[in-house]
């Protein structure tokens, strides 16, 4: 119960791709890199997370894996104030390596923004798996 802010990651059109190709074709590479990218995206937001004196936002980050989708938040109640800013305070994130915050982006923004880019590296990575399953 209660407040989550988070993402999550779903591959549209999946179930209709595994009755097509097959279960077995389809669902583990498909699963795989699910769990893959929901990871990476798990440990971006973390890294991408301003740690204040308790570092109690960036350590309640947390995600699920499910077959076909991932999701990545946080329940923290005062993560919406760091993400979206407020009116004393504007969104802020931290880039990796980096303690400075940059202000106007939230952390999940921030993130997804970057996996926006990573994504056809991901999507290749998962169609090869599936596709070197016909190779002979």
């Amino acid at each position: 119960g209660g407040f989550m802010l988070g993402l999550n990651l779903k591959v549209l059109g999946a179930e209709a791709l595994i009755k097509k190709l097959g279960k077995e074709t389809i669902q583990t590479p498909l699963a795989e890199g699910i769990r893959k990218i929901t990871l990476w995206l798990d440990r971006l937001v973390k890294q991408s997370t301003p740690v204040g004196i308790s570092g109690r936002l960036r350590s309640s980050i947390y995600s699920e894996v499910f077959p076909l989708y991932g999701k990545v938040g946080t329940i923290v109640t005062y993560a919406p104030f760091v993400e979206y800013g407020t009116k004393n305070m504007e969104a802020r994130h931290v880039e990796a390596g980096s303690s400075t915050r940059i202000l106007g982006q939230g952390m999940f923004s921030y993130s997804l923004e970057k996996l926006k880019e990573a994504v056809p590296e991901h999507l290749k990575e998962i169609a090869g798996k599936i596709t070197a399953q016909w190779k002979f």
